[in-house]
Order: C-alpha cells, then sequence, then structure tokens
C-alpha cells in the first residue's frame, strides 16, 4: 500500500489543572492566545476551516452537543492546533491536526514512532515539532508539561492500489496494519497470531470504513473515493429527499484534518481523557503522603475523588448505539474495563486515607487541647499557690 493520503492527529494529555471551570479556562487562553477561537457550538463557523466540520459531525452525531462537557479552543497561528479542557475531570487535551498525500506505508510508520518530535510548518508560527508546541503551549498557559498519557490517530482516505471497501484492503494489508497502529517496521516478520490480536479492537458501521485501536494509537480506514461510499451517499439522497426534504451536509463531509467524520474524534478524545485521569490516581494516591499538610492533603484528595466518580458515571453510561460501540471498541482497546475496577479499588483507598487523615487531624488537635488543657490548670496552681 503506497501513495497514502489522509490525516494526522497527535494529542498529549494532562489531569494537573489548576482551573475550576470553563470559564477560568477560557479567560486563561484568550490571555495567553488572543487569536484563539473557543468553540461556541450555537454560533455559524461554516466559514471557519476546521471548525465547520467539527460542528457539523458533533450537530448530527450528538445532536448539537457531546455527552461529555467539554470547551475547545482553536490556536489558529498555529496551524489545526486544538485545546479540549474537560471540567468534570479537569482534563486538558492539546492537539495537533495535519493531512498528507502520498506517503509511503514506511514513512507513515515513522511517523507513528516518532513523529511528535518531528519538525513540523505552522502557517503563522515559527516550524517546530508538536512535542515543542505543546510545551509552550503548556508555558503561555502558566500549567506544567506533565503529560500522563498521548494518542496517535492516522486516518487513510486514499491509497494504492485502489480499495472499495475495507475488507479489501484488510485482506491485502493486515501485517502492515498492524505495524501502522503498533509502530512495528518489522510487520512483515510478525506472526499472523500476534498481529490479529494486535488488531482484535476494531470498529466499523460502514463497508468503506473501519477503525483499529492498539494501546493509545488508532487507524482509521475511511475510503472517501470508493464505489461503495458513493452508492452510500446516493442511497442517502434517495432517502433523505424522499423522507425528510432533503439530505444532511454531514455525509458530503470530506477529508478532515480534525477526523471528526463517525465521531472518530470524539470517542478517541473521551477515552483517552479518561485513561489520563485514571492513570492519575494511582500516581497521586503514592505521592498524597508526600505533603506536609493535613488540610491539603484532606482537600487535594477530596477532590480528586469527586472528579473520578464524576467520569466514572459518564464512562459506564455510554449509550448503546453504532456511536456508543464504537465508545466501548475504543474503551476495550485501553484496557478501561479493568483500568475501572482498579480505580474504584482505589477510590476506597482514598476514601480509607481521608479518614485516616481526619483521625490523625483530629488526633492532632485532640493532644493539643489535652495539653493546653494542663498547661492551664498547672497555671492555675500555680496561681493559687502565690
Amino acid at each position: 500500500m503506497e501513495n497514502v493520503s489522509g490525516n494526522i492527529s497527535y494529542a498529549y494529555y494532562f489531569i494537573s489543572m489548576s482551573w475550576d471551570s470553563k470559564k477560568a479556562f477560557s479567560d486563561s487562553v484568550r490571555r495567553a492566545f488572543p487569536t484563539a477561537i473557543i468553540y461556541d457550538k450555537t454560533a455559524d463557523y461554516k466559514s471557519v476551516p476546521y471548525i465547520s466540520d467539527l460542528q457539523t459531525a458533533e450537530r448530527f452525531l450528538q445532536g448539537g452537543g457531546q455527552t461529555y462537557d467539554a470547551l475547545r479552543a482553536f490556536l489558529p497561528d498555529m496551524g489545526c492546533t486544538m485545546l479540549v479542557f474537560i471540567p468534570d475531570s479537569r482534563v486538558l487535551c492539546v492537539s495537533h491536526h495535519y493531512s498528507f498525500k502520498n506517503k509511503s506505508s514506511d514513512e507513515l510508520i515513522a511517523l507513528r514512532q516518532s513523529g511528535m518530535f518531528r519538525t513540523l510548518e505552522y502557517p503563522n508560527a515559527p516550524a517546530c515539532s508538536f512535542d515543542e508546541l505543546a510545551r509552550k503551549i503548556c508555558g503561555a498557559l502558566g500549567t506544567d508539561f506533565s503529560p500522563v498519557c498521548k494518542s496517535f490517530l492516522l486516518e487513510i482516505t486514499h491509497a494504492s492500489p485502489h480499495y472499495d471497501t475495507a475488507d479489501e484492503l484488510e485482506a491485502d494489508n493486515l501485517p502492515l496494519l498492524y505495524g501502522l497502529v503498533s509502530g512495528d517496521e518489522g510487520y512483515a516478520f510478525v506472526p499472523e497470531s500476534t498481529v490479529r490480536a494486535g488488531l482484535s479492537h476494531t470498529w466499523g458501521s460502514r463497508s468503506f470504513m473501519r477503525l483499529y485501536a492498539y494501546e493509545g494509537a488508532f487507524v482509521f480506514v475511511n475510503l472517501i473515493d470508493s464505489k461503495e461510499r458513493a452508492g452510500y451517499l446516493a442511497r442517502q439522497d434517495e432517502y433523505g429527499n424522499k423522507t425528510y426534504g432533503g439530505v444532511d451536509e454531514y455525509f458530503y463531509m470530506g477529508s478532515c484534518p480534525l477526523t471528526a467524520n463517525h465521531g472518530i474524534l470524539f470517542s478517541v478524545e473521551f477515552v483517552m481523557s479518561l485513561k489520563a485521569l485514571i492513570n492519575g490516581v494511582s500516581a497521586y494516591r503514592n505521592n498524597s503522603r508526600q505533603q506536609r499538610s493535613f488540610y491539603k492533603r484532606i482537600r487535594e484528595a477530596g477532590d480528586y475523588r469527586k472528579r473520578v466518580l464524576r467520569v466514572l458515571q459518564k464512562a459506564e453510561g455510554v449509550a448503546i448505539s453504532e456511536i456508543g460501540n464504537l465508545g466501548r471498541v475504543i474503551q476495550d482497546s485501553q484496557h478501561i474495563s479493568p483500568l475501572l475496577e482498579r480505580v474504584k479499588y482505589l477510590l476506597e483507598l482514598l476514601e480509607s486515607d481521608l479518614n485516616l487523615m481526619y483521625s490523625e487531624r483530629n488526633n492532632i488537635l485532640i493532644t493539643f487541647l489535652t495539653v493546653l488543657g494542663l498547661l492551664l490548670a498547672f497555671m492555675q496552681i500555680i496561681i493559687a499557690l502565690v
């Protein structure tokens, strides 16, 4: 498979955020980046690149809003760079998206391996890698550059030879697909059982598209110039015009750097944000006792517990639908279910920590009051003797 065209997305996820609301985050972004566009789903972005596609997909797939609350900010001076703040969990996602044409499979594997550190061109900013860009953004926002996880998303829209279905492409390129999603340049020598196990987390609701999920990487086959998609659009024209008097513009979306087609962006974003928060629970509990202040430990542990519980509710309430099934597949690929059980256990430990911290604080208070009482009694004896 050569002469591949499509889109690539890199993302870092951060959890130690100080913003306690979407307004606090948007104010911080506006101060740091005056030209930033704060996404407002009620506004009209038809003439704005990238954002128009995101709004079209969000409106059609989610009825005008996400199942999770999120504030998006775009940095147009840095190409298709997006900041996403999820207030429920206080997770920040910094991502960069770009289109490519006529890449070889080896070039794409190299981008999977180290693309975050390769120099990229930005329209109105100095060329730098995504890693350097994310560092600069965090510095401008006044937050530490300490990502807890990262993701790589490759969308394939065209390739040679020409394929009309995802089944055809998979049949000819199964080991290569494993190499693309895992970053393994030796994919041709990997045992078939390992290849199939690595590609076991798949999703596709149409014959011309399929998602493969593996650890923090995703390969999305979306054959937008195939005969199958052309037939699908003809069917949508027939059905939409007969039933609704028109066809939604979502069906005619072309290649989009944000990979908003079929809800891939939204599902990856939510699950990876959940994974970021889960990864932070263990690290937080291990480091919490290094805090010297009882009050700070109590406050932070309680706050962390609330954040995790809010996100767990949303993760366990994914709807049973095509998009819901996509979310489930991505959750399974990231081993979210066993991690959720571990997090529930850690939450119980956090609860124990809270109780212990309260007991320690109360013991100190009781000791202090006891000593104070003894001192007062001693002073009264001295006064009485005098």
